[in-house]
């Protein structure tokens, strides 16, 4: 774990991508759908808006669970893109990427080789859910799974629970855990 180093100190890890935050030795990692504007101009995934809620479930996730979550801090886990491409409507013309580009086959072995030796996963949003389901279903991520929402404000604001942020992302913490808990529940059945 990192400990003291600060969040900037943090960022310029070598190897950093917009689409891919790297952490050797990592039991847990997030996959986003793609990396956008933000993240283009800052070279990290999870920035601006997205990456403040990203901190703040870890805060909580680490609080509520430290065996799946062993630290509060985003450089202490592995994050993500169910696509690697930066996509915004400036440059692109759209927001995030179809369904069958992330299915692509060498799409998934990219994201494969990157959640690796993971023992839990975190899937956030429509992309990123059905890529790590089609790495699972073939046999390519050992990983329990859990599949929430885009951390995203917009996103977060659908949640219905919840009176403000601190609330809703209070439920999207509870729903990630709780499928966690049936993952590794089924996990054991599955050993014994």
């Amino acid at each position: 774990m990192s400990g003291g180093v600060s969040a900037a100190a943090r960022m310029t890890v070598p190897g950093l991508a917009p689409h891919h935050q790297p952490c050797p030795g990592a039991a847990t990692g997030f996959v986003f759908i793609c990396p956008g504007r933000f993240e283009a101009q800052r070279g990290y995934p999870c920035a601006a808006g997205t990456g403040a809620n990203l901190a703040r479930v870890l805060v909580e996730l680490h609080r509520r669970d430290p065996r799946r979550f062993a630290s509060p801090h985003r450089a202490d886990y592995v994050v993500t893109n169910a696509w690697a491409r930066v996509e915004y409507p400036a440059l692109t013309g759209r927001s995030v990427p179809t369904v069958e580009e992330v299915l692509a086959p060498d799409n998934l072995a990219r994201l494969a080789a990157e959640l690796a030796g993971l023992r839990w996963v975190v899937a956030c949003g429509a992309q990123a859910h059905a890529a790590v389901r089609a790495l699972r279903a073939a046999g390519r991520l050992a990983a329990a799974i859990a599949c929430e929402r885009h951390l995203s404000q917009r996103s977060i604001n659908g949640i219905r629970t919840g009176a403000d942020t601190t609330g809703r992302l209070a439920r999207w913490c509870e729903g990630v855990l709780q499928q966690l808990d049936a993952a590794d529940a089924k996990s054991a059945e599955n050993v014994a």
